[in-house]
Formats: structure tokens, C-alpha cells, sequence
């Protein structure tokens, strides 16, 4: 049996209930990943011969086209991939991360409930501007999927992914895809705050009605950049210990220009990803512990983060400093 690394008491046991709950729905579907793969290969060799027979003929009659018809060869395959393997990608997916959220009392789904409005995060410099949730004749639009929620030590943790595009000349184009995450605490801030990536000379001194905070650790200080209505509270909250715990949950989903801002009672997180809780290659075993071990990785990142948001520490004496 495959032991996990269950580092956070909410994630004990999780071994023995992943072997006896998600793995033998794995081990059963691995057959139909097997069969899948199986007609991959013989349908992509079928449109990879036919795209040699198509280029051969063309050279005997010295015509130079061959460049597209690999290309559309190549997009083919991809296309007979995604076709075989799209049902037990979703099942795997919800076996794995559905399966995890059941265990620790959260849920999880690939569609997502309640679709946020994107104005204040736009506004806070969280996400690019311009996006409005629901507004076709913007120039943008937005997609979500996989929403994760439920509560972690008094707190009401949600995640989804996220899909911006803009629209260009002749199609849309990815502006930003990653992580949106919400953490709603049971108490509500003084002011608002809000830590982006550090621009070097293009910082400014305000940004709206927050000024600049200084950062205390020097590590963080070349990283980020903060700004708040209340520097004894941005003090407060931005401990080393909490940006440190940002970072790792940063590192935890393989993303990247983690920024975030506390306002009222919650904590709104943004983080560039890669398109999350996929199943991966489907020419490897469905029943491979990685990707279960990189989701509660994933969880046990999001407790460490509330956990340093609501841990008593001194509160600032300097306030006008």
C-alpha cells in the first residue's frame, strides 16, 4: 500500500482511505485507459500513413506542401487523443479530487455553482483589466470549471479555475488562466490590503485609496509589493511566516505571479496555473499516486495559509511609520 504524505491532522488516514475507496475505481477503469490508448495508436498511425502516402505523392509531382499537411496530421492525432480519452479523463479527475474532498468534508465539481464577478477583482490589480462577469459586448470573456469548497478551521475556503481571453483580430486569445480562491474568515478586516508582483521602478506610492507597506522581510520586499488603508493591520497580516506560506502554496500548484488582497472578511487569492486536476497522461496507469499526492499537497497548502492568517501574533505599535 502506498503511504501519502499526510502532513496535516485533517489529512490523516487518507492512505488507507484512498486504497479502499479510490483506487479500486481506478484499477477497474485502467482497462478502458488501456483500450483507449489502444485506438489512439491505431487510428493516429492511420492518419500518420496517410498523411507519408499524401506528402509522397505531392514530391513525385514536385509540389511543396508539406509543412500544413504534418501540421493538420499532428492535429489530427491530438484530436483522436482527446476523443478516446475525454470520458475516463473527467471520471478519473472526480474519483481523485471528488474522492479527497469527501474525505475532509469538502466538495468538489467540474462545474462551478456560482459564477464570481470579476469588477473587484479586476479592481484590486488581481486579475487584468477589463473583465466583466457576463458581459458579451466587452471584448473579453471567462470560463470556469472545477470548483472546490468547504471549511477549514472556521474558515470557508473556495477555489475554481479560470480561463481569460480577449477577443483579437480574427479569434480570442488566453489572457490569464490559473487559480481564483476565496477564503471567507469568520471576522471581518479594518481595511483593505492588497500584495502584487514587485514592478521594480514602476511602483507606485498609492494605489487608489492604499499606500504603499513596507514588507519586512527583504526576500519578500524584492517579490512583492503592498499596498493598504490600514498599515498597522497589512503589518499585522503580512507576517514573513504568512508570505512564506503563500509562497508554498504558490509552489503547491505548480503556478506562478501569486498576488492577493484581504477586504472585509476575505481573502482573495489569484495564482497562474497550468489547467489544474487533470488526469495526466493516459499512457501511464490511472492508479499512480502523483497525482493524488499533488492535491493534498494543494489542501494542505490552503490550511497552512488560514492557519497564518488566524494564529494570534503582536500587533504593530507603529502605526504611522
Amino acid at each position: 500500500m502506498h503511504q501519502f504524505n499526510e502532513h496535516h491532522p485533517e489529512l490523516k488516514g487518507v492512505s488507507a482511505f484512498y486504497h479502499t475507496e479510490i483506487f479500486p475505481l481506478l484499477a477497474a477503469r485502467d482497462g478502458s485507459r488501456r483500450e483507449a490508448v489502444r485506438k489512439t495508436q491505431l487510428y493516429g498511425g492511420a492518419i500518420a500513413a496517410l498523411a507519408v502516402i499524401i506528402i509522397v505523392v505531392l514530391a513525385i509531382m514536385n509540389v511543396h506542401f508539406f509543412i500544413p499537411i504534418l501540421m493538420g496530421a499532428g492535429a489530427g492525432i491530438a484530436g483522436v487523443y482527446h476523443w478516446q480519452t475525454r470520458k475516463i479523463k473527467a471520471l478519473t479527475k472526480d474519483n481523485i479530487v471528488g474522492g479527497i474532498c469527501r474525505y475532509i468534508g469538502w466538495r468538489f465539481s467540474a462545474e462551478v455553482s456560482d459564477i464570481p464577478q470579476l469588477t473587484l477583482w479586476s479592481h484590486l490589480g488581481l486579475l487584468p483589466g477589463g473583465f466583466v462577469t457576463g458581459d458579451k459586448n466587452a471584448g473579453s470573456r471567462a470560463s470556469f470549471e472545477d470548483e472546490m469548497q468547504g471549511e477549514a478551521h472556521g474558515a470557508q475556503f473556495r477555489s475554481l479555475e479560470v480561463h481569460l481571453e480577449r477577443r483579437g483580430k480574427n479569434s480570442y486569445n488566453t489572457v490569464m488562466r490559473g487559480q481564483m480562491m476565496t477564503i471567507t474568515f469568520p471576522r471581518k478586516f479594518l481595511g483593505k490590503t492588497v500584495v502584487l508582483r514587485d514592478k521594480g521602478f514602476l511602483q507606485r506610492k498609492t494605489r487608489g485609496d492604499m499606500k504603499r507597506v513596507g514588507l519586512v522581510d527583504p526576500v519578500f520586499e524584492r517579490i512583492f509589493e503592498a499596498y493598504s488603508t490600514d498599515q498597522v493591520e497589512a503589518r499585522y497580516l503580512l507576517t514573513p511566516d504568512f508570505m512564506q506560506k503563500l509562497v508554498d502554496l504558490e509552489r503547491s500548484v505548480n503556478g506562478s505571479q501569486i498576488r492577493f488582497g484581504f477586504m472585509q472578511g476575505q481573502l482573495l487569492i489569484v495564482v497562474e496555473t497550468p489547467n489544474r486536476y487533470e488526469a495526466g497522461s493516459m499512457f501511464e496507469p490511472l492508479t499512480k499516486p502523483e497525482p493524488t499526492q499533488k492535491i493534498l499537497d494543494e489542501i494542505g497548502a490552503v490550511y497552512d495559509v488560514i492557519d497564518a492568517v488566524l494564529k494570534p501574533k503582536p500587533y504593530p505599535s507603529n502605526a504611522n511609520t
